[in-house]
């Protein structure tokens, strides 16, 4: 990824997933449909985009098993990433964003027992979904 990439990125709210992951592929299609304004984009953990962007010091030690937010230049990780995303849903998803109320130690404690268990939820995949044509654009990498 080149500098001028880079520097692109760093202007654009973006949903880090897990791209084997059967939940997260059905979560990203649920955010997809439901973010009418087409202001989240999006990119699989195992695609290098993170790295590129974010020092490996300030990454979370729960990276694989958290899906991350990357916003107006800081990470989110764990339920207050999910929370800020649903902030940029439309109306009615939108006001799950209050749950933010709830203690983060609380939130985070209901999102890792999700997350321990999300492949025998969802099942796993050997490969990152396919967006349609018309989504491919939202994918940065």
């Amino acid at each position: 990824m080149t500098s001028k990439e880079i520097e692109q990125l760093k202007g654009k709210a973006i949903v880090f997933y897990d791209g084997t992951c059967g939940f997260c592929q059905g979560s990203v299609q649920i955010v997809l449909k439901h973010n009418k304004q087409q202001n989240l984009y999006f990119a699989a953990l195992q695609s290098g985009a993170l790295e590129a962007l974010v020092p490996t010091q300030q990454l979370p030690e729960i990276m694989p098993d958290s899906i991350l937010f990357f916003d107006k230049g800081k990470l989110y990780a764990e339920s207050e990433a999910a929370l800020r995303i649903a902030g940029y849903l439309d109306f009615p998803l939108s006001l799950l964003s209050v749950f933010r109320i709830i203690p983060l130690s609380f939130r985070d404690f209901v999102y890792r027992l999700v997350a321990k268990n999300r492949y025998r939820i969802a099942g796993r995949t050997e490969s990152c979904m396919l967006p349609s044509p018309a989504q491919r654009a939202r994918f940065v990498a």
